[in-house]
């Protein structure tokens, strides 16, 4: 899923399946992604993945990211 606020892109969610994986359709995906942002005006896209997950961190370096100098800050919303 992605998405644009006016000022960036967002990729929120990008899977693809373990048994496809290593075939170029993430890659492909992210691409796709781009150039419908680009259609709308962002110049740059961001998303956020959990430091821990290596794999991931690892995929988006080789398609050209690089991580950010910025903190994320969330709190619960208590029911």
């Amino acid at each position: 899923m992605v998405g644009y606020d006016g000022h960036r892109g967002w990729v929120y969610y990008l899977a693809v399946a373990e048994d496809h994986q290593g075939k170029g359709i993430g890659s492909e995906l992210m691409r796709t992604a781009e150039e419908w942002l680009r259609e709308r005006g962002a110049v740059k896209v961001q998303l956020m993945v959990r430091s821990q997950n290596e794999l991931v961190l690892s995929f988006y370096e080789k398609v050209g990211y690089v991580i950010s100098d910025v903190k994320v800050l969330s709190r619960w919303l208590e029911g």
